[in-house]
């Protein structure tokens, strides 16, 4: 088989640009992988906005709640039955509740 003489120029050419190939083959990998670092940077930014939006949603509503709560001294009256100091002492109606329990024991 004989080959061509314009053959032997193109391999001659090709091997002659096999270093300008090699610089073009780095350059388009350096770019694509700038791109692909950008592209997956704006992704994960997107990401990110889209989490913190949920986070600060469910912040702005907890806070919204505690607005709509009663005032901390009000809660405090109702959880003692009075005043936190005044828990100790005993309550008018502490001897009835005695009573009424002890009748309930006895009648059982």
């Amino acid at each position: 088989m004989n080959t061509p003489p314009d053959a032997y120029r193109a391999m001659a050419a090709l091997v002659a640009d096999l270093d300008s190939q090699h610089r073009r083959e780095r350059a388009a990998y350096e770019q694509g992988y700038r791109d692909g670092h950008r592209s997956g940077w704006e992704t994960g930014y997107g990401h990110a906005h889209y989490e913190m939006a949920g986070h600060w949603a469910r912040l702005a509503n907890h806070v919204r709640e505690l607005a709509r709560t009663r005032p901390y001294s009000e809660l405090s009256q109702r959880r003692w039955d009075g005043h936190r100091a005044d828990f100790a002492r005993p309550h008018p109606n502490d001897r009835q509740r005695l009573r009424l329990a002890a009748q309930t024991r006895r009648s059982a």
